[in-house]
């Protein structure tokens, strides 16, 4: 029970589908499943007009369309306080210069009023992030600012979205959204650039086409975190799933999330490949089930919301995780160090200490609670909670 945020997405069915897969190489590569995927994808959550590109990460996804908007060098991407440096380090791989926005107390998002002072005549590119998949409450406001800017937008929905925001034919901007381990539907690795109208998309379906696929060993890593990460979970209490756990992380035997070269602020080409077909057999084997995964997540926050006690309640939706403000350190810590996470250096990062002081304030003290879980799991949550008595009402 204590490892209740471990693999979330993955289940019996996933493992198996993996364990056919191992024997199966010719299919990893190229197959038919990939348009399926996308036609899946645009389907379920876009409008007919919008055209998807896929891509090994999101990362990757994001240092390609920036690549190809060809920005003169030094210039400037706003993004806000709290984010990945999976984020930033495609900005810095593309020489241009990321500069930081103060977020809000109660969605974690970038705040208007601290956009429109950090705002220059250098700033090209605005990357709209939606923490945990909460809808930032300045959306509009932002996107209008936006507009008025001429700023091309890009709204992360990495850590979670609302599944019906971009059905809506009035959404203009670049949807970028993770297919990892975390995320609403995960292949483990994987991103996606969702664009409306065909000639926004061009450049990026040619590079799309042309680069190179990933290893056949971070392939089979990828099989292996699915086959492994349900044993484990299965296995935990028993002392043997902290074993295999320990072992596969000594052998490298699954895919590390985030590289050495990232958390120092480089551009790791790793993860810079194309999308193979083992990648969307994997997702389409998730997408089948999303309505139920929609349905714990939103019970969950739903479930938060009565029982913390929190002036700051989140909507009802299906959130990638509940962020809260605590007084001190629990169990429940999130992996947060600085306001480009998990960076000890910020600095690395282009962050200057002081200018975003919100999130400063609140990073020792944010924590995200799971989400995907059973009844039981939730009411273990809330009596750790309790039992440390800390969040900060």
């Amino acid at each position: 029970m204590t490892f209740v945020d471990f693999a979330p997405n993955e289940q019996k069915d996933d493992a198996i589908a993996a364990c056919r897969l191992l024997f199966q190489p010719w299919r990893w590569r190229r197959g038919k499943e990939t348009t399926n995927l996308k036609r899946r994808l645009k389907s379920r959550f876009f409008s007919p007009d919008t055209q998807i590109s896929l891509f090994f990460s999101a990362r990757g996804a994001l240092y390609q369309y920036l690549k190809t908007l060809h920005l003169p060098p030094e210039s400037v991407v706003l993004i806000q306080a709290i984010t990945s440096v999976t984020t930033v380090v495609p900005i810095l791989a593309n020489n241009l210069t990321p500069v930081y926005v103060d977020i809000n107390e109660t969605d974690f998002s970038m705040d208007i009023r601290d956009l429109e002072k950090k705002y220059s005549k250098n700033a090209k590119v605005l990357i709209l992030q939606h923490t945990c998949g909460i809808t930032p409450v300045d959306r509009k406001k932002i996107l209008a600012f936006a507009k008025t800017k001429k700023l091309k937008v890009i709204e992360d929905i990495t850590q979670g979205f609302d599944p019906e925001l971009f059905k809506n034919k009035r959404f203009t901007s670049l949807a970028l959204m993770s297919f990892n381990r975390n995320s609403a539907f995960s292949s483990v690795f994987g991103g996606m650039l969702a664009i409306r109208g065909i000639r926004n998309n061009t450049m990026i379906k040619e590079v799309e086409k042309n680069i190179p696929n990933p290893s056949i060993w971070l392939l089979l890593q990828m099989l292996f975190y699915k086959i492994g990460s349900v044993i484990i979970k299965k296995t935990y209490s028993i002392f043997i799933g902290k074993l295999i756990h320990f072992a596969a992380k000594q052998l490298n035997i699954f895919p590390v999330h985030i590289s050495k070269k990232e958390r120092k602020g480089e551009f790791d080409p790793t993860y810079l490949k194309t999308f193979p077909n083992l990648s969307a057999q994997l997702l389409l084997k998730q997408l089948d089930r999303f309505n139920d995964v929609s349905s714990k997540r939103t019970k969950s926050v739903v479930y938060y919301n009565d029982h913390l006690g929190i002036p700051h309640k989140h909507s009802a939706a299906p959130l990638g995780a509940y962020p809260v403000i605590t007084k001190q350190y629990n169990p429940f810590q999130s992996s947060f160090r600085s306001v480009v996470d998990p960076a000890e250096d910020p600095f690395i990062f282009g962050y200057q200490q002081g200018t975003c002081p919100i999130a400063e304030k609140i990073i020792p003290h944010l924590i995200k609670l799971p989400t995907l879980l059973q009844k039981k799991e939730r009411e273990f949550i809330l009596k750790q909670i309790n039992r440390e008595n800390n969040l900060s009402i």
